[in-house]
């Protein structure tokens, strides 16, 4: 089937590091595996990411997903993964345009889903916005509780979204259900 990558950040205390989210999907019995040493609120991503997606019409059909956190030695903490999970998951299984899977792997998605698909902000925004841009990245999205906030680091473009269908329809693809 096939491959797509986001990128997000985790936090040691106030220090951000960048994190690579390489989502794979091939067919088979369905499954979602999470690899790359993630906490326990990361491997509930998992639930989150299947759930919001089921309600905005995505059906997961007979697809078995593996999802790596790279670098793997590196810890990763928090629900503000979720964002990039979903989107990787979603340009893995194709249901994105190929240009926006390629402008994914550049992009920092940081937030909280919700089972409905809303996303929420999470704690630390300033010090991951913060490490992406030292990281070189020029582009985050937030959740729009946090763009506010995510705007004070200079030198990076924050987008600010209150569902994944916004992001989707930004990027050419669209949620059966919305």
């Amino acid at each position: 089937m096939g491959l797509a990558r986001t990128l997000a950040v985790t936090l040691t205390g106030l220090a951000g590091h960048l994190v690579d989210v390489e989502a794979h999907s091939a067919h088979g019995l369905p499954g979602f595996t999470l690899v790359g040493l993630p906490d326990a609120a990361i491997r509930e991503s998992r639930e989150r990411v299947r759930a919001a997606l089921s309600t905005c019409g995505v059906t997961w059909g007979e697809h078995r997903l593996t999802v790596n956190l790279s670098p793997a030695d590196l810890p990763k903490t928090g629900t503000g993964f979720d964002l990039a999970l979903a989107l990787a998951v979603l340009g893995a299984r194709g249901q994105l345009p190929a240009r926006a899977v390629a402008h994914m792997a550049r992009t920092v998605y940081i937030g909280e889903l919700g089972l409905d698909g809303s996303i929420h902000p999470v704690r630390g925004i300033l010090p991951a916005v913060r490490a992406a841009a030292d990281a070189g990245v020029t582009e985050v999205v937030v959740a729009s509780g946090a763009g506010r906030e995510a705007a004070l680091v200079p030198g990076v473009d924050v987008i600010a979204v209150s569902h994944i269908g916004e992001l989707l329809e930004r990027y050419g693809g669209k949620l059966p259900g919305r």
